[in-house]
């Protein structure tokens, strides 16, 4: 009787031992199958939409949002969120604080006034934003024609400052060079004058180039 229960004793631990090895190996392999085949992306910077923003408003806003984040993807990663908040009464048609990342645009307006307006001032957002920023301005003012000491902005510059004034600004001219990235062509004529080149430095940069 001892040596029949010591046998069947032996027998069930292997029986446990291998079912447990065989449970081990189904249920690596179903760990296995799960495991994405790449590593999950970064997490795309977000618009953000404030209580101020009507419907057809933010509509319009995240069709602009997709199409400005497709032009700067290579660069998604060194700038974060970004909020939208719209106002009836603005001394320009938009502006950008940098301390909060809030854009405010203007309200009523065009639907190509309001699209402009948003891709020049997240242009901005990702100025502050991202260090990397500083690569592109040496060619962009090469591009323009400016000499490579010119002031990139000037940081008390009034947001009501003659148009003339606001349109020599090189953080300005990078603004509009990216509406007209980003959009093919700027909609609402304006005087700041932009070269071929400058555009296509802007898009190497975007770009990752």
């Amino acid at each position: 009787m001892k040596n029949w229960l010591t046998h069947n004793f032996r027998a069930s631990g292997s029986l446990i031992v291998t079912g447990a090895v065989f449970a081990i190996i189904v249920v690596g392999t179903i760990a296995a199958a799960r495991q994405p085949d790449e590593a999950p992306a970064e997490r795309q910077p977000q618009l953000i939409i404030g209580d101020t923003v009507g419907a057809d408003f933010e509509e319009l806003a995240q069709e602009t949002w997709t199409t400005f984040i497709a032009v700067f993807r290579a660069r998604s990663g060194c700038f974060g969120d970004v909020r939208l908040e719209a106002a009836r009464n603005l001394n320009s048609r938009a502006a950008y604080d940098p301390g909060s990342a809030i854009v405010t645009v203007r309200v009523p307006a065009t639907a190509a006034m309001l699209k402009s307006a948003l891709i020049h001032e997240w242009a901005h957002h990702i100025e502050f934003q991202c260090a990397a920023h500083q690569d592109l301005r040496p060619a962009f003012l090469a591009a323009q024609g400016l000499p490579p000491d010119t002031p990139w902005r000037l940081d008390n510059s009034p947001t009501d400052a003659p148009e003339i004034a606001w349109s020599n600004i090189p953080s300005e001219q990078y603004a509009e060079a990216a509406i007209e990235l980003a959009l093919g062509r700027r909609q609402i004529p304006g005087k700041i004058h932009l070269t071929k080149e400058a555009v296509q430095a802007l898009e190497m940069w975007a770009y990752g180039e």
